[in-house]
């Protein structure tokens, strides 16, 4: 969810999508390469929507999203009226996320999604039909549960979580390749076929990119 103070405004890019201006109060979908933001003005309020949140606050499928940016309003989010500054802008962001532990507390999906989450993060089940039996599910009823919640099958959500853990080592590494050989990445070439997948191109690129996005402060900060 994304939330911009009154004097920001906001551009971006999803994967093959171009996004000119966003509405004041908006949700970005899942993604399925990392989404570029220009933002021009204060920034904005962003806060995370994970697959239990997405679960209990709308009945809309995850997987219609995918790669787009649409009004909040399409989430029941409401509108974020005349919010001049970041304070009430957060202030309006929490309130929205906050009743989300009441907000259909018996959401049929919630415990699947759970388990699921917890055991993308494991790490340790690379194939659906294994993910499938220790959730007690068939893999039609993952897939199902994945699309609606997540956004995506299941086996690019494991594929995914491989790759964005073994994307951190690999940065605290200095980037050196033979980091990644305990994620299950046979070599390099393996691993920068993910990142192309998921990041649009090289690790080293998308880091210098980024880098170059960030005011000097943040980055003086980070890298210390």
């Amino acid at each position: 969810m994304i939330v911009l103070p009154i004097g920001t405004s906001l551009s971006a890019e999803t994967r093959c999508r171009f996004h000119a201006q966003v509405a004041r109060a908006s949700v970005l979908g899942p993604t399925s390469r990392a989404a570029t933001l220009w933002v021009h003005g204060p920034a904005p309020i962003e806060v995370e929507l994970d697959a239990l949140a997405w679960s209990r606050r709308t009945k809309v499928r995850a997987d219609t999203l995918t790669d787009r940016i649409v009004p909040g309003s399409l989430l029941d989010i409401g509108d974020p009226g005349d919010l001049a500054d970041a304070a009430a802008c957060a202030s309006f962001a929490h309130n929205v996320v906050s009743c989300l532990d009441v907000l259909r507390r018996d959401a049929p999906d919630d415990v699947l999604v759970r388990k699921f989450t917890a055991m993308t993060q494991r790490l340790d089940i690379a194939d659906v039909a294994t993910a499938a039996g220790e959730l007690g599910v068939n893999p039609h009823t993952l897939r199902r549960l994945t699309l609606r919640h997540f956004g995506f099958p299941p086996k690019l959500l494991m594929v995914r979580a491989r790759f964005l853990a073994a994307f951190v080592v690999f940065q605290r590494s200095g980037l050196r390749f033979d980091s990644v050989l305990d994620f299950g990445y046979f070599d390099s070439s393996h691993f920068l076929r993910d990142a192309n997948r998921f990041l649009g191109t090289t690790p080293k690129r998308y880091l210098e990119r980024f880098a170059a996005l960030m005011p000097c402060e943040w980055r003086r900060q980070t890298s210390g």
